[in-house]
């Protein structure tokens, strides 16, 4: 793994060493350092890490571009191998070694081109198997490297530093260091460590309250809604008329009730309102749904920064737990039946690892099949941004079936709210521009929106 340090306030830097080399400065609080940070910038790249390393990273919710592989191949050999491997002895290593190796082969072969491709975008009729490498990576391990690019505010990095370290494994480890090393400050860089050290999340408290809740979602009830408001469009109505009435909220709303009228004057405010394209009234109609999805999935979904996210963690997920395959890689009996034996070789290979009490180096072999369960919560306004992208004919498959279920369940609490909700064209022309799917009529019909 690398670690480059594209750029920075190198100036606001030095003024800020220059402030903590003052003693009274010394013992300032995190809040302080947060304002205090917030005019740097900086931007910088972590390159040749695992997927693994790279899920956290962007679950710190700065701004950040992953190497994709939905468009980019990933040739042999392109795997991290783990100082807790690497610990375990030559033969584990070995072992760890030739089943990455193996699972690439794999991966290469089943997601072959046919002679003759001329670099357009390839179809499922390109590849000699039928399987395109958005299908093919299914089968990839979380091992595998990746480039990310990073760019955030210096006020963010004490959150990035206590993600790195909630995730408790050697390669965060690293990065913290060569970052430390980046930044080339170390009376920041002590400060910063003295921050990230206080508040570590408790994780058996955290699954003690969710608990209950991941225990409904299961692969055949994929998108649960957990919770919601019981009368969102009460809410939508309200937050339309605080901003523009000298009534407070609570009043409208006794006013409402006097004329037993509160659901019908706040449906009327929310049309009226949303009509004109003033779409922040409805953030106040919330939902938490509980989400099962695949380790490809999941990278699709993180990539949203807007919701409130919380997951069960890679290392303790259940090695029997069934995995989720692509309709592509189902079809073609003889990859179908090789993908299943490597899965089985992987779980086998884990199982073998937690008994030598290495939790997290089994999850680098996790697969991007293996499922993950998550509670997220979310606003309409959040919904409304995501699924134009995800309900999108172009979107990658499993995403978007996810939000479809999602939005046929919210559609039943508000449909005033929901009811306009779905991919870009809907709302006017194809943003997909030369890439569209062509069928815009059929998706606005299928949805029910005519722009």
């Amino acid at each position: 793994m690398k670690i480059r340090l594209l750029e920075t306030n190198k100036e606001a830097l030095a003024e800020l060493e220059a402030f903590f080399g003052k003693k009274e400065n010394l013992n300032i609080n995190e809040e302080t350092f947060c304002e205090i940070t917030k005019p740097i910038n900086l931007s910088f790249s972590v390159e040749e890490c695992s997927r693994l390393l790279s899920h956290h990273i962007c679950e710190s919710l700065d701004s950040y571009t992953q190497q994709s592989q939905r468009y980019v191949k990933m040739g042999a050999g392109a795997f991290v191998t783990p100082k807790e491997i690497k610990e375990l002895g030559e033969s584990s290593e070995k072992e760890y070694v030739e089943l990455n190796n193996e699972i690439f082969e794999f991966y290469n072969r089943m997601t072959k081109m046919k002679e003759g491709f001329a670099g357009r975008k390839a179809t499922e009729n390109d590849y000699v198997n039928g399987i395109k490498i958005e299908d093919g990576r299914y089968v990839l391990p979380i091992s595998t490297t990746t480039n990310v690019f990073v760019t955030m505010n210096l006020s963010r990095i004490i959150n990035f530093f206590k993600v790195m370290k909630r995730a408790k494994f050697s390669e965060s480890e690293e990065l913290l260091e060569e970052l430390g090393k980046a930044i080339e400050s170390p009376i920041i860089m002590a400060k910063i460590t003295e921050f990230a050290a206080q508040g570590i999340i408790r994780e058996e408290q955290i699954l003690f309250t969710v608990q209950k809740n991941y225990e409904k979602i299961t692969p055949q009830n994929n998108c649960i809604l957990i919770n919601s408001f019981n009368e969102p469009i009460l809410r939508t109505g309200l937050g339309a008329l605080t901003s523009t009435n000298s009534t407070t909220p609570s009043e409208i709303l006794e006013g409402w009730k006097k004329e037993n009228k509160e659901n019908e004057k706040a449906r009327g405010v929310t049309e009226r309102v949303t009509g004109y394209g003033h779409t922040s009234i409805i953030e106040h109609a919330r939902t938490t749904f509980g989400l099962m999805m695949t380790l490809t999935c999941y990278h699709q979904f993180e990539r949203h920064r807007l919701p409130s996210n919380m997951r069960e963690r890679f290392e303790e997920l259940p090695i029997q737990r069934e995995v989720l395959l692509p309709e592509s890689v189902k079809r073609n009996k003889e990859i179908l039946k090789e993908f299943n034996e490597k899965v089985k070789k992987v779980k086998e290979y884990r199982e073998k690892l937690l008994k030598r009490g290495v939790r997290e180096a089994q999850a680098y072999l996790l697969l991007n099949c293996d499922l993950l369960k998550v509670i997220s919560s979310t606003n309409a306004r959040m919904d409304r941004e995501i699924m134009s992208e995800r309900l999108c004919n172009n979107a990658q498959g499993e995403i978007r079936y996810l939000y479809e279920k999602k939005l046929e369940q919210i559609k039943k609490l508000a449909p005033i709210i929901y009811d306009k909700i779905g991919p870009g064209c809907t709302r006017g022309a194809c943003p997909e521009g030369t890439l569209t799917c062509g069928r815009i009529v059929e998706v606005r019909k299928k949805y029910n929106i005519i722009a």
